[in-house]
């Protein structure tokens, strides 16, 4: 069953790439995202393509895997392709679900509009973007960053 406008934006607040939007901005990417229901073992992003959207994790659970080797499991709250979203490059890693998951799919142009049309939800992705970039130098350099 399709998820209400109000679970998406209850989803979305999970995401620390969105946690600090307001809700009226929240319920605009709600409304503009698409939702997306992947079985287990699907291929969700594939490494070395160009794609220009992110995926927030509704439910479920997601393995990031470079080559053969797994970078992360990723848990409901989590984010994945925001760079892609903002600078479309080819993917870095893969991600295939691990169960069936549902994701929202949130497309660079409803990202780019929604920025430009709401500064303050450009501040918040900023922030979580070097959050992130921060997080993966540190698991770069030994640390213990998720």
């Amino acid at each position: 069953m399709a998820m209400t406008t109000i679970e998406r934006v209850i989803a979305l607040q999970k995401v620390p790439l969105f946690a600090d939007t307001p809700g009226r901005i929240l319920a605009a990417v709600a409304r503009r995202a698409a939702e997306v229901e992947v079985g287990a073992g699907e291929r969700v992003i594939e490494e070395g393509a160009v794609e220009s959207h992110l995926f927030a994790l509704v439910r479920g659970r997601l393995r990031v895997q470079r080559g053969e080797t797994t970078i992360a499991t990723l848990e409901p709250g989590a984010s994945v392709g925001e760079l892609a979203a903002l600078v479309p490059e080819p993917r870095s890693a893969s991600v295939t679900a691990l169960e069936r998951s549902t994701l929202l799919r949130i497309e660079k142009d409803v990202l780019d509009e929604l920025l430009r049309d709401w500064p303050e939800l450009a501040s918040g992705v900023i922030g979580a973007l070097v959050a992130m970039l921060r997080r993966r130098a540190g698991d770069a350099e030994g640390g213990t960053g998720a």
